[in-house]
């Protein structure tokens, strides 16, 4: 009892089978919602998956990716010191993915462009130790149409530098070490070369580079763009969300942090965003786990916080219809939300049995709202 009100909790979407005893090394979720890439290591290769995240149907498999061999052979590569990396285009129709070796200089340093709008196919590689003496490569981006890729790397001087390769001739265009993106947090506005970065945007790549405070001083955990461009969003290891508009020159406002008080010493960190496909609607997903929805243009929460599993949500995407939301863990690749309003309104009132609240009903539980009947 608590306050003479009894409480029912439905844990059914808090507890699932799916839960893996043994992590995934990596999952993402590609930007239209449609594809689930999972990434998984056995001794000294990396396996990716690509399924459907409707039904989990496996799509395709590509060669499991080696680990790259080190320059110096005193100082060989640790498979367990390794990540894989991953990017998908803004329009979700292409992929990149390699294996990051932090603190290594290898060759070959290789990475795969995968085609994914025409059935699914290898459409070139890159072998990017010709460049940087092999210096590991720690984040990827590929640009809205799908042609160039950006890399960050770390070089052995320490500092980061980024590059940008044609994928048709595999030339690298670019280098930028003076007024550096050094981002390992990077998103690719669509329908246009704008990058952001951490705390820094370059309105083409290869340009100057200029600082932005993007979350009220603080670091950079996760960025991204609306569907149409219009919108940026950025969090921070506070629970923290800045808004801007598209050219990233006026910042809309700051969403407040919603995250459950920290069980520990540090507040939950903003992990994944993602905005559905009418840009109305906006996913923040924490590191410990915590799912919040919010409205772009009041700028309000949408409810209270979604259940999930307990694992940092390391990747979101909404379907394109709007009616889903998908999420993905280490240990948990998918999991899925009705997130529609008829949706949502059906369930309610089927638990409800059918039947509307009565008027003192109503003004007990929502009095702020005027009354209706919603289910008959």
């Amino acid at each position: 009892m608590e306050g003479g009100t009894v409480h029912t909790l439905d844990l059914s979407a808090a507890t699932t089978s799916a839960w893996r005893a043994s992590p995934l090394a990596g999952v993402w979720l590609s930007p239209d919602g449609r594809v689930l890439a999972t990434a998984s290591r056995t001794g000294s290769s990396y396996r990716l998956e690509l399924r459907d995240t409707r039904d989990g149907r496996l799509l395709r498999s590509p060669p499991a990716l080696p680990l790259p061999v080190s320059r110096d052979p005193d100082r060989p590569v640790v498979p367990q010191q390794t990540k894989p990396l991953l990017a998908f285009s803004p329009d979700g129709k292409t992929l990149a993915y390699g294996v990051s070796t932090p603190g290594h200089s290898v060759s070959p340093l290789r990475v795969t462009i995968w085609d994914l709008a025409r059935g699914g196919h290898e459409r070139t590689a890159l072998d990017l130790s010709r460049s940087q003496s092999g210096a590991a490569v720690i984040a990827l981006a590929l640009s809205s149409d799908g042609r160039d890729l950006y890399t960050t790397r770390t070089p052995a001087s320490g500092e980061l530098s980024n590059e940008s390769w044609d994928l048709t001739t595999g030339r690298r265009l670019h280098t930028t070490t003076d007024t550096r993106l050094a981002s390992v947090h990077m998103a690719v506005r669509p329908g246009g070369e704008l990058v952001v970065g951490d705390n820094r945007v370059a309105r083409a790549y290869g340009s100057e580079t200029k600082a932005q405070d993007l979350v009220q001083g603080d670091m950079v955990s996760a960025v991204a763009f609306s569907p149409d461009g219009h919108i940026l969003a950025a969090g921070d290891p506070t629970g923290r969300v800045a808004l801007w508009d598209g050219d990233v020159s006026h910042r809309a406002g700051v969403l407040r942090n919603l995250f459950p008080a920290p069980l520990g010493a540090s507040p939950e960190a903003v992990r994944s965003l993602a905005f559905s496909p009418d840009g109305h609607t906006l996913a923040v997903g924490g590191d410990a786990g915590t799912l919040q929805l919010w409205d772009t243009a009041t700028q309000q929460p949408l409810g209270g916080p979604l259940a999930t599993p307990g694992e940092s949500i390391d990747t979101l995407a909404f379907s394109t219809d709007n009616r889903t939301l998908y999420a993905g863990g280490l240990h948990v690749p998918l999991h899925q939300y009705a997130v529609d309003t008829g949706r949502s309104v059906s369930r309610v009132c089927v638990r409800a049995q059918g039947k509307d609240l009565t008027e003192a009903q109503w003004r007990a539980y929502l009095p702020e709202v005027g009354y209706r009947r919603v289910c008959t």
